[in-house]
């Protein structure tokens, strides 16, 4: 999948803290589609372009241009600073910071 031609949702610093299942560092290049634990047992489906690097590896970070599935599902779910588990399938595979909220109907009201 290429770049979506909407503007990105959310932005996050993504950190990947997971290594691959044989226990080597894991590498994930910007195109990424991992889960996000959205609300309470709600994951969605994300889109991901790193900004400013090609990929990060276990243990790194980076910001993010983030896409999801469906956002009209998820009122009001972000806010600057919330944390969000980051999975693959049933395996967590690291965390996401929301820097900034883009997409109106996700923004949580009183949240700046």
């Amino acid at each position: 999948m290429s770049r979506s031609p909407v503007p990105a949702h959310a932005t996050v610093l993504f950190e990947l803290t997971a290594r691959t299942q044989s226990g080597n560092v894991k590498r994930v290049l910007s195109g990424y589609r991992p889960l996000y634990a959205i609300g309470a047992d709600e994951w969605t489906s994300s889109y991901h372009e790193f900004i400013g690097v090609p990929h990060v590896e276990t243990g790194g970070r980076a910001r993010a241009d983030v896409w999801f599935l469906a956002p009209e599902q998820y009122p009001g779910t972000l806010w600057v600073g919330r944390v969000l588990k980051v999975a693959e399938g049933s395996r967590d595979v690291g965390v996401a910071t929301v820097l900034a909220v883009h997409h109106s109907v996700l923004v949580r009201e009183g949240s700046s």
